[in-house]
């Protein structure tokens, strides 16, 4: 059961005044905050900001994940370890007055599952001390109470802590874990794109190496024998019935919950592969024709089946094209990859594509092959996981403040800023500002900065628990890595991307995601991306006119943006998936999407 902690009223009426030292004019109230745990346990927090409440929920344990055997294909899979993870620099601690924290914490029921606990003196490198509990036992998670965030000014105990715990990235955690005691970190810091990293991709407990479904209809829909789009969506709807006993498993095994997602790809084939088939052929057959193939990547290709449409697409319209035609799948998840091999393997050995096919099973942010041919980069709702950043900005001189997660002894979460950037968030705030010039961000609706500075600073003066920190700003860091790799290793690529421009019930914050878990076939939202790592999906919406000037200005190419109506309308059938009224729910559906062509 949740614990609820009295409000911040509450707890300010309690305690008396406190002089913030003899020069000092400010005044504050402090309270202590105590919390039972495990029932032998007493935790003392002392904050000088309550929010009006929060909620402990409970989390899950972990168990050892099952290893499958892969099974052979004739599809060449290949299996590529992550590159070793570099330790970033330790930031500097700024002061108690110009500072804030984040924490979102959980309870475990039944004893908590096995974690990776770094020693406090010892470089990551050296030693690494695994910690188990006994209890082998699955908890019931209680998703019908939504983890808030709790929000302080930062104490001197909150950053003897940040200083304790070493930094470590994503990739050097999924090096310290494995398939048969897959370990979440303890007692570590990571940076909040890290944090988000290897809460998806972890290849042991990552959201997308665990229970990940796509949706794909049994067989194609027939738009001419369908009424209006609203029978298209009762069709849609029907063919969901064969998910139903596996949507409705009950989550005793946390690990089993299965997670289904839907695509254009899936929902509308073969009719929208077509439509990048299309595209595709055109470009090639205008530029490079007969000069060279026909080479095309795709990152994340899901169950395979936009290759497959536009494999097909291009073998019956131009043979002579098809015969120099190569595709390649970036997949960074395990189990997609052997499902993309299984899924595709009969098809693929029957029409003759296993020679045209190669899949590599892994991160495109560990790609070292140059590919100096020019070839086309498909990217398909790729963008909205890319991890991004978390930026605060002080009041006083709105100087930004990059975020971290810590992980502490007990495996709670806990957000901390400093106003040293690593290389990565100080070059996105640098290259925004040169390839916007014009922007003006306390005019961005939303944004952080948008509320004028002498607004904010009246705030903090007049309320003394008001922390100093604006609302998080999530910049796409993640996206400037993407594009170095692109203008580096794919020097003469031409992309192809889509992705959405806004998603609704976002958390708090400027350009913020949304968590979400599917459970009993319904999606459960939360307030906090600080969430037990591999049972929430992450995604983030795309600024597509920032994302095509930070194209244009890294990989010296100029990018186009289309809504997703528009492009379809371009290069789709639009006959083919109209229906007896006249409507089109390929067109009018995915409202929120855009398409980035170069």
């Amino acid at each position: 059961m949740p614990l609820r902690v009295p409000s911040a009223a509450e707890l300010v009426s309690r305690v008396p005044l406190i002089r913030l030292g003899a020069d000092s004019q400010k005044w504050t109230r402090r309270a202590a905050l105590r919390c039972r745990s495990d029932g032998s346990k007493t935790f003392r927090r002392v904050r000088r900001q309550f929010s009006t409440s929060w909620t402990r929920t409970d989390a899950f344990k972990e168990d050892p994940a099952v290893t499958q055997q892969q099974q052979t294909t004739k599809v060449q899979i290949e299996e590529i370890d992550p590159k070793n993870g570099k330790q970033s620099s330790r930031p500097s601690v700024p002061s108690k007055s110009s500072t804030s924290a984040l924490r979102a914490t959980s309870k475990l029921k039944g004893g908590r599952g096995a974690s990776l606990a770094v020693p406090v003196k010892e470089k990551i490198e050296d030693k690494v001390e695994l910690v188990k509990d006994k209890k082998k036992k699955h908890p019931i998670h209680d998703y019908s109470v939504r983890p808030t965030t709790y929000v302080h000014l930062a104490e001197e105990v909150d950053y003897s802590i940040f200083k304790k715990y070493p930094t470590i990235t994503s990739s050097r955690v999924a090096e310290l874990t494995s398939a048969k005691d897959p370990q979440r970190p303890k007692r570590v810091s990571m940076l909040t794109r890290d944090f988000i990293d290897d809460s998806l991709y972890n290849p042991h407990y990552g959201y997308f190496a665990r229970q990940a479904m796509i949706y794909s209809p049994e067989k194609p829909f027939e738009y001419s024998k369908i009424k209006s789009p609203d029978e298209f969506v009762n069709e849609w709807s029907s063919s969901y019935k064969r998910y139903d006993k596996i949507l409705e498993k009950k989550p005793e095994d946390p690990d089993s919950i299965p997670q289904l997602w839907h695509t254009p790809t899936e929902l509308f084939q073969p009719y929208y592969g077509q439509a990048i088939a299309r595209y595709l052929l055109l470009n090639y057959l205008v530029s490079l024709y007969p000069y060279h193939d026909l080479v095309i990547y795709e990152v994340g290709g899901g169950n395979g089946t936009l290759m497959l449409n536009i494999l097909d697409y291009i073998r019956e319209t131009h043979p002579d094209v098809y015969e120099r035609t190569r595709y390649n799948i970036i997949e960074i998840s395990g189990a997609l990859a052997d499902k993309q091999a299984n899924h595709l393997r009969a098809k693929i050995e029957s029409q003759g594509f296993s020679d045209k096919v190669r899949i590599y099973n892994k991160s495109i942010f560990d790609w070292t092959t140059d590919v100096p041919e020019p070839c086309f980069f498909i990217a398909l709702e790729v963008f909205d996981n890319f991890a991004h950043d978390a930026i605060r900005y002080n009041h006083i001189d709105d100087k930004p403040y990059q975020g971290y997660v810590v992980v502490n002894d007990m495996g709670d979460f806990e957000e901390h800023y400093t106003p040293e950037l690593d290389y990565w968030a100080e070059r996105f705030i640098n290259l925004r500002t040169e390839v916007l010039p014009d922007l003006n961000l306390t005019k961005v609706r939303g944004h952080p900065l948008s509320t004028l500075p002498l607004l904010r600073r009246m705030k903090t003066m007049i309320n003394p628990l008001a922390h100093d920190l604006t609302p998080p700003e999530y910049i796409p860091t993640r996206y400037i890595q993407f594009l170095e790799i692109l203008n580096k290793k794919f020097p003469e690529h031409r992309l192809l991307a889509s992705d959405f421009t806004y998603l609704p019930n976002s958390i708090k914050g400027y350009n913020s995601p949304v968590v979400q878990v599917m459970l009993r076939k319904q999606m459960i939202t939360v307030e906090t991306y600080m969430v037990l790592q591999g049972y929430f999906d992450i995604l983030f919406p795309t600024d597509f006119e920032l994302a095509a000037a930070l194209y244009a200005k890294i990989c010296g190419r100029v990018a186009t943006v289309a809504t997703h109506s528009s492009f379809l309308e371009q290069w789709a059938d639009l006959e083919a998936t109209t229906t007896k009224d006249g409507e089109n729910p390929m067109v009018s559906f995915y409202q929120n999407a855009a398409f980035l062509c170069t």
